[in-house]
C-alpha cells in the first residue's frame, strides 16, 4: 500500500512538473505562432488539440482495457490508468507540431488498449509508432510556422530558455531541469539514472566539439534533439528501467553512449531509441545487479 501510494504520488508530481513545460509548449507553438500572423485560430489550438488527443486517447484505451476485468466503472479503473495519462503527455511533448491529432488518438487508444502492460519503455515505442506515421506522411517537420518562415540566430541562452526547435513541450531546458530538481523528492524516481545518463553524454558530446573547435556547435547539440527532456522524463519509467541502484547507473551510462552514437544517424529520435533499447536490457541489469 505504501508503494502504491508512493506510485501514484510520482505520477501526480510529474504532471505538475509537467505542466510549467506545456504551458509554455502552448505559447511558443501556439500563441505566439499566431500573433505573429503565421497560423490561424487551428494553429492557435493546436497544441492543447494535440495533448488533448493524446490523453483522450489513452484514457479510452486504457478504460476498455481495465474494464474488460472489473465490468465496471469506477474510481479504482481511473486509478489503474494513471500511468497511460502520464505517458500520453510525455509522448506528445517530443512530437513534432505538424503531428496529425487523429494519428495521436488513435495509435495512444490502441497501445492503451491492447500494449497497456508492455514491458519496454511504452513512451518510446509510442514515439517510434507515431514518428514513422509523421515521415510517412510527411509530418515530420520540428520547426512551427513562425520558425519556418524567419531566420534565426539562437545564442545559449535563448536556446537555455527554449527559444530553440524541438517536440511541442520539450525544448525549455530551464524549466526541464526544474522538474528533475521537483521530481528528486521522490523515492521512486530514479534520479541516479537520469544524472548517469545525462553526464555520459555530456561528456562525449561536448569533449569532441571541444577538441574541434566548434564551441559554437556545443549548446545546440546538448539542448536541441528533445535529448534532455527524455533523459529526464521518459528514461526513468517506473516499470521498464532497472529496479537497482547500480543498475540504474549502468543503463544510465548505456543510454548517455547509444544517445551520442545514435545522434549521428537521426537526431530527434536518438535519445528515444536509447532508452527504448536500454529498457530492452531491464531484466538482464536486475538480474545481474541483484541483490542475492
Amino acid at each position: 500500500m505504501k508503494r502504491r501510494s508512493l506510485n501514484t504520488r510520482l505520477y501526480l508530481m510529474y504532471l505538475i512538473a509537467l505542466l510549467p513545460l506545456l504551458m509554455f509548449g502552448c505559447y511558443k507553438n501556439g500563441v505566439e505562432v499566431y500573433m505573429k500572423g503565421f497560423v490561424g485560430l487551428y494553429g492557435l489550438a493546436k497544441p492543447l488539440l494535440l495533448l488533448s488527443c493524446s490523453v483522450l486517447g489513452a484514457m479510452i484505451g486504457g478504460i476498455l482495457r481495465e474494464w474488460k476485468n472489473v465490468k465496471k466503472f469506477n474510481f479504482s479503473l481511473l486509478d489503474k490508468i494513471k500511468g497511460d495519462v502520464v505517458e500520453a503527455v510525455l509522448v506528445v511533448a517530443i512530437l513534432p507540431i505538424d503531428s496529425n491529432p487523429l494519428t495521436i488518438l488513435g495509435i495512444t487508444m490502441a497501445f492503451g488498449l491492447f500494449l497497456g502492460k508492455v514491458k519496454i519503455n511504452k513512451v518510446a515505442l509510442l514515439y517510434i509508432v507515431i514518428e514513422g506515421l509523421n515521415v510517412l506522411w510527411g509530418l515530420n517537420n520540428f520547426k512551427n510556422a513562425y520558425e519556418i518562415n524567419t531566420v534565426l540566430n539562437y545564442n545559449g541562452l535563448d536556446l537555455f530558455f527554449g527559444s530553440g526547435t524541438g517536440g511541442i513541450f520539450s525544448t525549455n531546458v530551464f524549466l526541464i531541469l526544474l522538474g528533475y530538481l521537483f521530481l528528486s523528492y521522490n523515492k521512486l524516481y530514479k534520479k541516479e539514472m537520469v544524472l548517469a545518463s545525462v553526464a555520459t553524454f555530456l561528456l562525449l558530446g561536448s569533449i569532441p566539439k571541444m577538441i574541434g573547435g566548434q564551441y559554437t556547435e556545443i549548446l545546440p547539440y546538448i539542448f536541441g534533439y528533445n535529448v534532455l527532456f527524455v533523459l529526464v522524463f521518459v528514461a526513468p519509467n517506473l516499470y521498464s528501467s532497472s529496479y537497482t541502484l547500480k543498475g540504474q547507473i549502468v543503463s544510465g551510462i548505456l543510454i548517455g553512449i547509444l544517445c551520442f552514437a545514435i545522434s549521428f544517424m537521426t537526431s530527434y529520435t536518438a535519445a528515444v531509441l536509447a532508452v527504448l533499447i536500454a529498457s530492452g536490457l531491464k531484466g538482464i541489469l536486475d538480474r545481474m545487479f541483484v541483490i542475492k
